[in-house]
């Protein structure tokens, strides 16, 4: 069996896991290649090698050291297109996309009993997970799940970030399209993110209280948790002084992929070639980002939106008419 010295010595040894108790951290050997095939890495498909090794982050921490640099971070919301650009941005051989390890979203869940601990640990993790394996510099794609941890982040600048955003009708067009499954999680995502917002707790009260239609509460929760999750970006945009050039829309990133990618690869200084990003997109762009074997087709994405627009207006309308009531914050500057 490995000693923590080994692990961290070693890249192939990832965290993939935090116990209940914030006291030890879950490793597992893993390849570029298993990371690399795999759409996220939050468990729903294997992609680690043997058995899982338990380390107490008290070895860990001094072992890491305080030297470690930021992490390539691509923060954001739902359905702005991270997947897509973490693809592009992973480049054989030069870097290395990590889409959504399930560390981060462990420690994102715990945050509310164990802030402290999780503080800690948040910082060992993401020095591990930043870590050069096979000479590929990784970028790493947190679940929006863990935007609750930014603003332990930020306390020590563990993170070199992008903030990926997307205007608020076209957010709730992909709730919708999504059906029960992303309207569910749309809802839980706000109550999850409320206790890091000042008055959160009130907004949620608030945006169920009156109206009696369930998908006019759905289409608030859904805005509620964007509000959210902007809000927490302006403040870190704010507190570290980091430029708009970090803001990235989807539109930005629909028009003008392969530049898009670029540009933030510059904004990271991510050591990858210019030529490689642009070799690599072609396939990028013919795939479907998040259904791996699946290909992409903008037609039929336009027509669902165009469906879901038909069917759902009056309900949207109804729902930015209370988030502006509400002062929601549902745009970034850009």
């Amino acid at each position: 069996m490995p000693d923590f010295q080994d692990i961290v010595a070693d890249p192939h040894f990832m965290p993939v896991g935090v116990s209940a108790d914030m006291h030890t951290i879950r490793f597992a050997r893993v390849s570029v290649e298993s990371l690399r095939a795999q759409a996220f890495l939050d468990g729903r498909s294997p992609y680690t090698h043997g058995p899982e090794t338990a380390v107490a982050i008290d070895e860990l921490a001094p072992a890491l050291g305080g030297n470690t640099a930021p992490s390539r971070v691509l923060l954001h919301v739902s359905f702005c297109g991270s997947t897509l650009l973490s693809n592009l941005l992973d480049v054989e051989g030069q870097s290395l996309g990590l889409r959504e390890p399930a560390g981060q979203i462990e420690l994102a869940d715990a945050l509310r009993t164990a802030p402290e601990r999780v503080s800690r640990a948040t910082h060992v993790v993401e020095a591990l997970l930043s870590r050069t394996i096979e000479g590929h510099v990784p970028v790493i794609k947190p679940s929006n799940w863990a935007n609750n941890l930014l603003p332990i982040w930020i306390d020590e600048t563990a993170i070199d970030p992008i903030f990926m955003t997307i205007a608020p009708r076209l957010f709730l067009r992909a709730v919708f399209r999504g059906g029960r499954d992303r309207l569910a999680y749309a809802i839980r995502l706000a109550q999850h993110l409320a206790p890091s917002i000042e008055d959160g707790a009130g907004r949620l009260s608030r945006s169920i209280a009156a109206p009696p239609d369930p998908l006019q509460k759905a289409a608030r929760l859904s805005l509620l948790a964007l509000s959210f999750q902007l809000t927490l970006f302006q403040t870190a945009l704010k507190e570290r002084r980091w430029g708009k050039a970090r803001v990235i829309t989807f539109d930005q990133l629909e028009n003008d992929p392969v530049g898009t990618a670029i540009r933030v690869a510059d904004i990271l200084q991510l050591p990858v070639e210019v030529a490689a990003i642009r070799r690599g997109s072609k396939a990028v762009l013919e795939r479907h980002a998040k259904v791996p074997g699946r290909r992409f087709a903008a037609s039929e994405a336009a027509e669902a939106n165009r469906l879901v627009e038909q069917h759902h207006s009056a309900t949207f309308d109804s729902a930015f008419a209370w988030a502006s009531a509400e002062e929601l914050c549902l745009e970034m500057p850009v």
